[in-house]
């Protein structure tokens, strides 16, 4: 049986403690919770009580399960096989390292890092150790990007003529010290909310010769970006806000036209498909895509199935990249080569 732990139980580490004890009760005697980090013991059951009513707690066993505030002293006490960190940004790098550098695979949340040298120096730690490692960008692992994938691979609508992309939302001040809106920390609205569609985008096209971007600074430094990326085939533009007022829902969009036709992706109609001739929603499964991701993950430890095709920390650092030349060619007002 494996143990793992929970490193970091801020929104998304409880939305990641949902899926893990959904996929616990999936693979029993498989793998067990051993430890969790960022929360008492009397603020977790709180928090099982307020947000987890689809999980059955009295089948999990948590009579063994350790409450930490440090994430060394988790790892060096209870020495799990693998850990899942939902921890603030700029603590990324650290907890991969020193969870890498001691043989326990990591699934490590977006950004994989503040720096590109950080995110060479995750895999150098991986490839080094026999742990496996894993990012948590999710916009992979939705029903309708994988779709756009098969569109793309199996040139069922021909070639891609143009894409854009946005994603737009309030300012946000849930995070503690709202260290979130600090960009030495989290990267601004570049790296944390800009890089899911950064990421999609690389993952179906790959990398852009060039970029050049522009945006606002007026509540905060890298609150705004609008970028054109520059490839020899298709038109790429995206954006993306988080500059919003506090009433301002949660918005994003993707678009691409292809040759024979456009290709609408939004949460709320899901994945539209129009043509000269019709127009259609594709059925796709409206899976969470925090879930699938993580059960690839599981699946990939337990099993040692592959998922490279679809993630690697290779092409993860390849989207950094992109989005740290949109950061860039904003403080410069130049466009940035790749």
């Amino acid at each position: 049986m494996l143990r793992y732990a929970i490193i970091g139980f801020g929104g998304l580490g409880k939305v990641h403690m949902n899926n893990m004890l959904r996929l616990e009760q999936a693979h029993p005697g498989r793998m067990k919770l051993c430890a969790i980090c960022g929360a008492s013991k009397e603020a977790f059951f709180e928090n099982v009580s307020l947000n987890f009513g689809t999980v059955d707690i009295s089948k999990i066993d948590l009579t063994e399960c350790g409450f930490y505030e440090d994430y060394k002293e988790l790892i060096d006490t209870e020495k799990p096989d693998f850990v899942i960190s939902a921890t603030p940004t700029f603590m990324h790098e650290e907890v991969a390292l020193y969870a890498l550098e001691r043989g326990i695979h990591i699934l490590s949340e977006k950004p994989m890092a503040l720096t590109e040298e950080g995110c060479t120096r995750m895999i150098e730690a991986a490839d080094r150790s026999s742990a496996k490692l894993m990012i948590g960008q999710s916009a992979r692992f939705t029903s309708a990007a994988i779709r756009i994938k098969q569109f793309l691979d199996e040139g069922t609508y021909g070639k891609v003529r143009r894409m854009e992309f946005c994603r737009y939302s309030q300012t946000p001040l849930w995070t503690y010290n709202n260290w979130i809106l600090d960009p030495e920390k989290s990267g601004g609205c570049v790296l944390d909310m800009h890089i899911h569609d950064v990421d999609l985008m690389n993952y179906l096209f790959g990398m852009p010769k060039s970029v050049r971007s522009v945006g606002t600074h007026d509540k905060g430094e890298l609150e705004s970006v609008i970028t054109r990326y520059d490839y020899d085939d298709k038109v790429v533009t995206g954006s993306a806000d988080w500059s919003m007022p506090q009433t301002y829902p949660f918005t994003k969009q993707t678009i691409i036209n292809f040759e024979k036709a456009t290709v609408v992706y939004t949460p709320e109609k899901k994945l539209m498909v129009y043509t000269d001739e019709e127009s259609h929603e594709e059925n796709i499964p409206p899976e969470d895509s925090h879930f699938v991701e993580l059960t690839t993950f599981i699946d990939w430890i337990l099993d040692d199935k592959d998922c490279t095709h679809l993630t690697n920390p290779l092409s993860v650092r390849d989207s950094l990249r992109i989005a740290l030349a949109e950061t860039k060619s904003l403080r410069t007002g130049e466009t940035v080569r790749l």
